[in-house]
């Protein structure tokens, strides 16, 4: 069986993708490609051991001079023109879209290679952050007028997955959360943060994973740790357009710091060092409202207790597997939750988590993958 992976974005350096890529190559009955584009947005090559031919290319057409909803038709029209072109050599029995942008291509060649079309909507694609409202709308309309030719859904949550089914009708559907691989390790061996910023022991050491962008409750987290009532320390890892903003804010706030973005497969093993996790996402968007972000398992993992948006899918989880604290998204919240956090002296026992590893949703892409075929 031929699989073909389809993606706008550079593959090598999106984990997700990496991940399922590599799992479904460990089956033997499965020769696995995938097509993207050789795109560098700031974030760290993975070293996901992947058993799959990836090609990626230059677009022409990705200039951010051009207005953003014509860049998007030329880089559609474009995507689809080279991966056809690519696809005749490989002649797929499975395409496997990541996000909408993809999505015609995929259905096109589903067509003309009579292969199954797999839709993986890594977020609620028509209402997510930082979107125009005429991508939005076009979004939506591809989503709706392809609908019918998908023949399996899968997605990030479980409202997410019923919002699309509410909204254009039921399909074979398949949650795989953005869960890391399941690393089953001692404790944190040392001090790296408290070393690196000279944090004292019994100030606690709160983490940030993730884009420095608009949305991710950054305004909200630096003024409280700008607070004079808060003790504690936090350091941002990641990347984007905020980071000089941050890294400006640092220089003048002795518990604020800036660290530069790390790679997939050593997220948990350094953020073990840290006390506490940040996953306070704004409510932009109603893929934001409903999601589960990468970052909320990847500080489960690490056994690091959160404080997380009080959102319907992150508040079942954190309270299902005892993860920390959920609060709402104002200044006043935050800033009570972590003196809350700062006076308690309680240990946190998560449950087993298994069942929210990512060898839980290996095991789920496969079975999805031999049924489908």
């Amino acid at each position: 069986m031929k699989v073909l992976h389809l993606t706008h974005t550079n593959p090598n350096t999106d984990n997700r993708i990496l991940k399922q890529l590599s799992a479904l190559s460990k089956n033997s009955k499965y020769s696995i490609y995938c097509f993207g584009i050789n795109i560098s947005e700031g974030s760290s090559e993975t070293k996901v051991n992947v058993k799959a031919e990836v090609t990626t290319i230059e677009l022409f057409f990705k200039s951010n001079y051009i207005y953003r909803p014509i860049r998007h038709m030329l880089m559609l029209v474009e995507l689809c023109t080279r991966f056809t072109l690519l696809s005749l050599k490989i002649r797929p029995d499975v395409i496997h879209c990541h996000d909408t942008l993809v999505l015609p291509v995929g259905v096109f060649l589903s067509k003309i290679f009579n292969s199954k079309l797999v839709y993986d909507a890594h977020e609620l694609e028509s209402n997510k952050n930082g979107q125009t409202k005429v991508l939005s709308y076009a979004t939506y309309f591809l989503e709706k007028i392809f609908w019918n030719s998908i023949d399996h859904l899968i997605s990030v949550s479980e409202s997410i997955i019923d919002w699309y089914e509410n909204e254009f009708g039921k399909k074979d559907n398949t949650l795989i959360l953005n869960s890391p691989l399941l690393i089953n390790s001692d404790n944190r061996t040392d001090n790296y943060f408290r070393m690196l910023y000279d944090i004292r022991q019994d100030e606690l050491v709160f983490v940030y994973l993730g884009i420095f962008g608009r949305g991710r409750g950054l305004d909200y987290i630096i003024e409280a740790f700008s607070n004079s009532l808060i003790k504690s320390h936090v350091v941002f890892i990641g990347y984007g357009e905020y980071s000089e903003r941050l890294k400006k804010i640092a220089l003048s706030k002795k518990n604020i710091h800036v660290h530069d973005a790390i790679p997939h497969e050593s997220v948990v093993d350094r953020v073990k060092n840290a006390d506490y996790g940040l996953c306070l996402i704004e409510n932009v968007s109603l893929s934001d409202y409903y999601c589960l972000p990468n970052k909320l398992f990847e500080y489960a993992f690490a056994g690091l207790p959160v404080l997380a948006s009080k959102f319907p899918e992150i508040t079942s989880v954190v309270t299902k597997y005892n993860l920390g604290y959920t609060c709402d998204l104002d200044v006043d919240s935050i800033i009570n939750a972590i003196i809350n956090i700062e006076n308690d002296k309680t240990e946190k026992n998560n449950l087993e988590l298994t069942e929210i590893g990512w060898q839980a949703q290996e095991n789920r892409l496969v079975k999805t993958y031999n049924n489908l075929t």
